[in-house]
Parts: structure tokens; sequence; C-alpha cells
């Protein structure tokens, strides 16, 4: 037997390739705007309102948009207001076509306005030294705007986002969802560990983790997510985790500890041309280390400002190139 909601209403659904391409051309923004606004109110009388449409003209876009699609998307009764299994596919999806939409037009703005006014952005330890070019290039293209530049731990960047004390944060993006933080990830990035080039276990094809945890170890300074992926590598591979020797929250300062004594230092592998240049290398090891995604998180809102936009742009392009370099 069918369900309701199996059932096409208009004719039948598109099911050749062609035929879907042909019902998209024939769905109207306005059709999927108002879709929208009937399911955020639950009610066709309230979205007409918010919408400062007639309620007939409403019924009719919605209608027709079931037409188009040749599926019923919501259930109507006098009493009760139900998306169908499509309703729900449909109401994703545009939700998505909204939000880029926002995007698109942010961006555009974003680029042809000069912003204006201050960013706060918390950026991570490890990525300072990679994106200094792109902050400054992103400054100096608009001079008016000023930008407040903060390292701090993934944690603690995420805390100050929520808590409003940061506007964006370019980070790992290792923290948990929150319904109020839009997160856009930029790259994948290989997790490495970097040694002095002078260092006993340097040249070695393949280090053992056993022979990893009897050097002493610098951690960034309250990454507790950090030391926790550290410690799983070891437990991993049946190895006591090490003990932190040193913390430290500045990536040129952990540079320089690792030139100058036996120290062992996880980082990501974007830093590595940096790291070549200090005198350090990466060792190879026997069991590879993990991947973080990068990116950029901010608060939520219907436009975000047009400076963040251009802002998460640029990072993003740097990024690619940094990490394709």
């Amino acid at each position: 037997m069918m369900n309701a909601d199996d059932k096409h209403i208009g004719g039948s659904a598109p099911d050749a390739p062609g035929d879907a391409l042909d019902a998209l051309s024939r769905i109207d923004s306005r059709q999927l705007r108002a879709f929208l606004a009937v399911v955020r109110h639950r009610n066709f009388t309230n979205a007409a309102e918010a919408l400062n449409v007639t309620q007939p003209a409403l019924s009719r876009s919605v209608q027709l948009l079931e037409d188009r699609l040749g599926v019923r998307l919501i259930e109507r009764t006098p009493k009760s207001f139900q998306l169908t299994r499509f309703g729900n596919a449909v109401f994703d999806r545009a939700m998505a076509i909204e939000r880029h939409s926002n995007q698109i037009f942010s961006e555009i703005n974003a680029l042809q306005t000069g912003a204006e006014g201050k960013i706060s952005l918390g950026v991570g330890p490890s990525s300072i030294e990679v994106l200094a070019p792109a902050i400054t290039a992103f400054q100096n293209a608009r001079p008016s705007l000023q930008l407040r530049v903060l390292l701090n731990s993934m944690e603690k960047n995420y805390q100050a986002l929520l808590d409003g004390d940061l506007d964006v944060i370019c980070t790992a993006l290792n923290f948990p969802d929150h319904r109020r933080l839009v997160t856009e990830e930029f790259v994948k990035v290989e997790n490495i560990i970097l040694a002095s080039a002078e260092h006993d276990l340097a040249g070695s094809s393949a280090v053992k983790v056993s022979e990893l945890a009897t050097y002493p170890w610098i951690f960034f300074s309250d990454d507790a997510m950090g030391y926790q992926r550290v410690a799983g590598f070891f437990a991993a591979n049946n190895v006591s985790p090490p003990v932190a020797a040193i913390e430290c929250n500045a990536l040129d300062a952990i540079f320089k500890l690792l030139k100058s004594g036996p120290y062992l230092a996880s980082v990501p592998s974007v830093v590595l041309p940096d790291a070549r240049r200090a005198g350090l290398d990466r060792l190879e090891t026997e069991g590879a280390f993990w991947s973080v995604a990068i990116g950029i998180a901010y608060l939520r809102s219907a436009n975000p400002p047009p400076a963040i936009t251009a802002l998460g742009l640029a990072l993003r392009r740097h990024f690619e190139v940094a990490v394709n370099v």
C-alpha cells in the first residue's frame, strides 16, 4: 500500500535526469520562499502576513510548487499541519538554498564595499604563522577596518566566540556543534611530529611509537583536545602517552624550544615549511597521525556582516594555497 505522501499530485514525479532538470527550471524562488515561510510559521495566515501577501496567493504558490515537483509537501487539515517526507526533504534543501543565496549577496557586498569598523579574530597558535600574510593583505585592502587578533587554544577561542568576545575564529573545528554557530571548513590538515634536525630520531625511516614516548614533549597550552588526540595515538599502540614537559601558547617559541633540546611536538603539517626554515624537521613514524579540519566559525545570523564574509574568503583562499604548496 502507498502512504498518502507517496502519492504523486499533478501528474508523475520526474524520474529521468532530463525530467528532473525540466522540473527544476520550473521552480520559482518565490515558491520556495512561500513554502519556507509556511513551514516556519506552521500556519498559512501568519506566513502570509510575514510575507505581506494574501493567504490565497500564498496557498497558490505552495500548490504550484507541489504541482511542479509532482509530490505533496504538506498535509493540511483544518486542525493540523504536517510535512510529508517529501516536504521534509524540500525544506532542508530550500534552507540550504536560502543560506547560499544570502552568502552570495553578502560576498558581493563585501567585495564591492570597503568594510569598516572592527573585527575580533581568534586564531590558534599553530595557524598564525600561516595566516599572517592573508590577514595583513586583507587589512591593507581595507584600511578603515581594524583587526583585533588574539592567539589562544581552540577551546578558549570557542568559548570566547559563544560569549561574544570574538566575532570569528579560525582554528581546528574539533569543538562540539552548537546551534548558535556557523562553521565553514576550509581544508583537512594532517598532524605530524616535529623535532630538531639534529635530534637522535631525525632521519629514521619509521620511528617506533615506544621510542617517541621516551623523549620529553611540548604541548600547546590549554589544548586539552590536542593532548587527548596525542594520548589516543599512543594508547592505540599500547604505549603510555607522554606527559607534557613544557606547555607553550606561541608556535615560534615552540620552534625555538624544539631546536634547543631533545623535545618533540605535534603540529599541523601546514606549518612544516616554516619549521624547516627554523632548523626542524618531521619525524617519520610507524603509525600515521590524525587529520583535522581547519576553518572558521562565527555566530549564526540571517546575514553575516560583510567584513566577516570577506575575511573568511581571504583566509580560505590562503589556506588552500598553503596546503597545496
